[in-house]
């Protein structure tokens, strides 16, 4: 897992009031949320416990809907081999879906922040800011 530095996540400034050897506690409380301190001090790292913290309701859901959506579906769809290609066809576009979008997904969650929103965008930084254009 990639390790970012503290100071591309937290002001450098609330970093030095903390002194020169903070507890990981203090560390924890300036982190953003879904970062823990690495075990250098220096570094922060994502929180894997947060997705098994809160993923249950996301996987409650799933099921619970997907589910219902089957029931749906399969009592929409016509009985014998036209209902059965379709459905293969269903499922092989969901598939493809998947296929695609998964791994566009999961390299923007493994993806570290940007440093800051006024170096990202000069006109994300302006509306910000309040600034009318």
């Amino acid at each position: 897992m990639s390790q970012v530095p503290l100071h591309e996540l937290v002001d450098p400034e609330r970093l030095r009031a903390l002194g020169p050897s903070p507890s990981p506690a203090a560390l924890r409380a300036l982190l953003p949320r879904g970062w823990v301190p690495a075990g250098d001090g220096l570094h922060a790292r994502r929180d894997l416990r947060l997705f098994f913290r809160e993923g249950w309701i996301l996987v409650v859901c799933l099921v619970v809907f997907g589910a219902l959506g089957a029931m749906f579906v399969l009592g929409a769809v016509p009985r014998g081999w036209s209902g059965a290609l379709r459905v293969l066809g269903l499922v092989a576009v969901v598939w493809l879906a998947a296929c695609i979008a998964g791994p566009l997904v999961t390299r923007a969650l493994r993806r570290p922040p940007r440093a800051s929103a006024s170096s990202a965008s000069p006109r994300l930084a302006r509306s910000d800011r309040g600034d009318a254009e």
